[in-house]
């Protein structure tokens, strides 16, 4: 099988050298980095693996970009990364499975986790200790007086005794070993009592593991005290940086998240990252959660606004073209364009109006084309002109001095985009291509990027791998393939969804389905139905909502489909969905045809239960899927 174009940027597989390489820093990077607890919350493909790669000691000592000094001087820790592993989760349902008390395989399954959190630290320690050799006799090296190899080996056995480890010498090399020997000797006799049975082996394999029950947090601090005193830092502190924490067990995540209250003012500071919908149970026994007032900041790797992610994407861009032959020094506008349609947020009256101020008179005439052209099919909208006393034989002026001049601002886009999809027919549509224009130029591919790092370099990665560098900018054409081929991918990928997540997150609704439903529902509205000002494009849901809908929409949260509005109030993302509001994430509008707007909400149950007056309405043609330049998958984006 080929690989997909874009596996070689998902910072899973990347080293720290090359993770820091490319790396652009953003303002929710800013509020991840300092001295406090983090919660780390974005869907997949968001930048959380890149994100705690380049707070780990091994980034930052790679980094060198424009912000890197300023970064390193005020961190404050050392930053441990610690990877996720399933065997923390299907450890313990292997022993469940096999009538183990649960207790067992929860002991099992902490024990590995501690392990590896261990493993992470002890390489810390073993990266310090080279880079900051032993001292011989009393030479003070860099100003410092470090320890001699005998004052080493007296730490490293009073933390292997901490961590209940046996080295065979007294190295941090050797503390490295022993605990990846032990990491075998789990994965051992958690096999073998899953295989044998509780009768044979389940209370003997518990007594013989004295490392069992091992408290995660007072293990790691208490050697790291012991090799901070080492190097007369006393005060020194670390940072746990947990990645893809939403995989492990629930006793797991709520064993750490507990912590948090715990571990602020001390040595040992906490960053995990999560998906945006965990389990629902994370919080319904009896474990005191942490405060984002308190205890913890939670960032969140998501704008439901994209002025945020403006100048992110930029910086990514210009990070990225250097590579790419012609395009050193040139901006993403001078390569791909000015958008033809403002994406407008709501607020952004200004950026809407310097649009129409600097129109040419070909891009005038073609606004007016689209509102003649409309008026000709579309009864509903020659009753709204005529209530606003709209008069399309005379120049239509945009300027807020203009006669109706920010309603006809406000409505421009809609009316080309109506224009386009509309039939000559009354409710009915034509079976048209996707209306192109609304999907190229910088700040659509911006838009469409969701400041998503990995989907933004999908983007930009595919439009200039099949570009002319000597034709800037790159023609509507060449990018609205690359929009759409990524897009296609995309929608692919949420048709193939399991239907479980976390196994208690399930669902017998198909999660592409429901989005399908909420697409061609807005679609409908802005195209068939009457003409309005404010079209429905986000919805809110509410409690007529049934368990099935929300939780395929808690997994198409995860997996970035749709974007709240609102923060998550709790820490660890959204316990309920029930009275936010949403939007469909604007990778997805050229695939259902919507503009890329927010506009105003309607309420889920509306959308997924019309009355039959507007069920009968809706009029959907079908078309084929946009063509696919070859035949490898891009599956590293998503």
């Amino acid at each position: 099988m080929s690989q997909g174009f874009l596996e070689p940027f998902n910072a899973k597989a990347m080293s720290f050298a090359d993770v820091a390489r490319t790396f652009v820093p953003s303002t929710k990077f800013a509020l991840l980095a300092g001295p406090w607890n983090s919660v780390l919350v974005g869907p997949r493909g968001g930048g959380k693996t890149t994100l705690l790669k380049m707070l780990s000691a091994e980034g930052q000592a790679a980094w060198s970009g424009p912000q890197a000094d300023e970064v390193k001087s005020t961190l404050g820790y050392t930053g441990v990364y610690v990877p996720s592993d399933i065997a923390w989760g299907t450890m313990l349902e292997s022993l469940q499975r096999s009538g183990q008390n649960e207790q067992v395989g929860i002991l099992f399954s902490e024990a590995a986790f501690v392990t590896h959190v261990l493993l992470a630290v002890a390489n810390g320690i073993e990266r310090h200790v080279r880079l900051n050799p032993v001292r011989r006799g009393n030479d003070i090296v860099d100003g410092e007086l470090r320890p001699t190899q005998t004052e080493l080996e007296v730490a490293i056995k009073s933390i292997a005794a901490l961590w209940r480890l046996k080295p065979i010498s007294l190295s941090p090399a050797s503390l490295v070993e022993a605990l990846r020997l032990r990491l075998l000797d789990i994965k051992s006799q958690a096999h073998l009592c899953a295989s044998l049975g509780p009768e044979v082996v389940g209370e003997t394999a518990v007594r013989s593991c004295d490392y069992l029950g091992l408290d995660m947090l007072e293990a790691t601090s208490q050697g790291l005290q012991t090799f901070d005193a080492l190097y007369c830092r006393s005060d020194h502190r670390w940072c746990l940086l947990l990645d893809e924490f939403e995989v492990a067990p629930m006793h797991l995540q709520q064993m750490v998240l507990a912590s948090m209250r715990a571990s602020g003012g001390q040595k040992l500071l906490l960053k995990v990252a999560l998906a945006p919908c965990g389990p629902e149970v994370l919080y319904q026994r009896d474990v005191a959660a942490p405060s984002q007032l308190n205890d913890v900041r939670q960032v969140e790797l998501w704008y439901a606004d994209k002025a945020e992610a403006s100048e992110f994407c930029k910086n990514v861009f210009l990070s990225r073209s250097q590579s790419y032959i012609g395009l050193s020094g040139e901006t993403p506008n001078n390569v791909f364009g000015t958008s033809a349609y403002p994406v407008v947020d709501e607020g952004e009256e200004a950026e809407q109006l310097g649009l129409f101020a600097g129109a040419t008179r070909a891009a005038a005439k073609q606004i007016k084309h689209h509102f003649v052209s409309l008026a000709e099919k579309d009864a509903s909208f020659v009753r709204f002109l005529e209530r606003k006393g709209i008069d399309l034989t005379r120049e239509l002026g945009m300027q807020p001095s203009d006669l109706n001049g920010n309603t006809l601002r406000k409505v421009a886009p809609l009316v080309a985009f109506r224009s386009a999809y509309r039939g000559r027919s009354e409710g009915r549509k034509r079976g048209v291509k996707p209306f192109n224009a609304t999907y190229a130029g910088w700040e659509s591919l911006s838009a469409i990027s969701e400041g998503n790092p990995r989907w933004l370099i999908g983007l930009i990665t595919r439009i200039l791998s099949h570009a002319d560098p000597g034709q800037l900018p790159v023609p509507v054409p060449r990018q609205t393939e690359g929009v759409l081929w990524n897009c296609q991918r995309y929608s692919e990928m949420l048709q193939s969804l399991a239907s479980e997540q976390f196994h208690s997150i399930k669902t017998s609704a198909s999660v592409f389905q429901v989005l399908e439903k909420i697409g061609d529902y807005f679609h409908d509205r802005l195209v068939t139905a009457d003409f309005v000002e404010d079209p429905p494009l986000s919805f809110i849901v509410d409690n007529d909502v049934d368990d099935d809908v929300e939780n395929a929409l808690r997994i198409a949260t995860n997996h970035g489909a749709i974007v709240c509005f609102e923060s998550a109030a709790t820490v660890g993302g959204y316990r309920s969905l029930r009275g936010k509001r949403f939007r469909l994430t604007y990778l997805l509008a050229p695939i259902f045809k919507l503009p890329m707007r927010k506009s105003k909400p309607v309420s889920l149950s509306a959308i997924l239960n019309p009355p039959p007056v507007e069920r009968k309405s809706e009029a959907k043609v079908v078309e084929s899927p946009p063509e696919q330049s070859g035949a490898w998958k891009q599956d590293g984006l998503f």
